[in-house]
């Protein structure tokens, strides 16, 4: 399983807030800052408690953990960062939509 249920729950909280960009209209306008928060989102936090997450789900089940056996959970790291550069690309097409 590559994602975990924090993976899905953020994923959820991300489509969530998506509806509420385009249909409440809660960003007015794009600016640097919205590009940064999304970097920072991203590109570190989301990945980082996704790995902590993991590491503590399988330390739990396994009395014995070597470094192969949660090498996969490095590969989240390029997942969120593909996920955060879509949901960039959602929130510039959802903003500069709204304004024509």
């Amino acid at each position: 399983m590559f994602f975990g249920t924090f993976d899905y729950i953020i994923l959820t909280v991300i489509f969530l807030f998506n509806i509420g960009v385009w249909k409440f209209k809660i960003i007015k306008k794009r600016n640097w800052i919205l590009y940064l928060i999304t970097f920072l989102v991203f590109g570190f936090l989301i990945p980082g408690f996704s790995i902590h997450f993991e590491v503590q789900k399988v330390i739990k089940n396994q009395p014995f953990v070597d470094n192969f056996t949660l090498l996969y959970t490095y590969f989240r790291f390029p997942v969120w960062w593909l996920i955060g550069v879509i949901e960039a690309f959602i929130l510039r097409n959802l903003i500069t939509k709204r304004k024509l």
